[in-house]
């Protein structure tokens, strides 16, 4: 098998070749930024999805089994230059998915997001989200789900023509070290045992969040690049329904006097915060790891 990464460089794109190299899985990296921070042996090439033209290439020449797309713009870089987020986020995601369909690529497996469902958990009542559900687009409260919500609305339309089976993962809020960008690095600092000041929180003590950290994304997505069986069109990666007080008392436990802050009233949601796992866990008998578990294991790697 041989599966080519866009987005390799990235948060959870590293973590996700570590995961297929120690599989021993052929796999090729692709990123606007080349830099690398570890002694990785995999080959990463200079590519930029917004580049319709290099991106079919790059397949072309490939001709990789799987396609695993993460290369997205996050965070406050998206309302603040909108014309390069949208050559990112939408025309890169159609020109990944074109450059498939043009190659014979079997399966794009791509990193969609919880913002697809909206910012308001309320739409839907105190229950778990599943797949099946959506959002209007007029009731989106960030252009980053709008955009995601269209990104599985594309997918699903190339899926139907039946060349490619794409796959969009939902993942819920990702934390662990390394992570520089989006709306929600916060609660990778949260983990940080060289931070000594107090950690700001811009959330009410009882807001509540949908967490995933990056080790469980990154195995999850190593399960749908060697599924031997159909996936679904979407799935939600599940997440740890916590509120932010709730999430520091936590790490508390393990990084004994981390000190942390919070507002003195509610914060607007930015997301959802009850999704369901159920569908993953059929599809792929895949489950997160308990919280404090996951909560050291990304500790851990902030001392690697």
């Amino acid at each position: 098998m041989k599966v080519l990464v866009f987005g390799a460089a990235g948060f959870v794109g590293r973590r996700l070749m570590a995961a297929l190299s120690e599989a021993h899985v052929a796999v090729v990296g692709a990123d606007v930024a080349t830099a690398r921070d570890d002694a990785a042996s995999w080959p990463l090439h200079a590519i930029d999805v917004g580049d319709r033209e290099a991106v079919a290439s790059l397949v072309a020449d490939m001709r990789p089994d799987v396609i695993v797309n993460l290369a997205y713009a996050t965070g406050d870089a998206i309302e603040a230059d909108l014309d390069r987020s949208t050559r990112i986020n939408v025309n890169g995601h159609l020109h990944v998915l074109d450059a498939a369909r043009a190659s014979g690529v079997g399966r794009v497996v791509y990193s969609s997001s919880i913002a697809a469902y909206g910012p308001d958990q309320s739409v839907y009542g105190d229950r778990a989200i599943t797949e099946a559900e959506s959002c209007p687009l007029e009731k989106h409260g960030t252009t980053y789900g709008a955009m995601k919500a269209f990104n599985d609305f594309i997918a699903l339309r190339i899926r139907a023509e039946g060349a490619v089976e794409t796959c969009g993962i939902r993942l819920s809020v990702v934390f662990g070290p390394g992570r520089r960008h989006g709306f929600t690095a916060w609660t990778s600092h949260m983990l940080d045992p060289t931070r000594k000041d107090v950690i700001e929180v811009p959330l009410g003590p009882d807001d509540p969040l949908s967490l995933v950290s990056a080790g469980d994304a990154a195995r999850l997505l190593a399960l749908t690049v060697r599924s031997p069986v159909s996936l679904p069109p979407v799935l939600n990666s599940g997440g740890y329904r916590v509120a932010a007080r709730a999430l520091a008392d936590e790490i508390g436990k393990i990084r004994p006097g981390a000190r942390f802050t919070f507002r003195d009233t509610p914060v607007p949601p930015l997301f959802v915060d009850h999704v369901s796992g159920a569908l993953v866990e059929q599809a792929l008998d895949f489950r997160l790891q308990p919280l404090a578990t996951a909560l050291r294991a990304e500790m851990a790697r902030h001392q690697l």
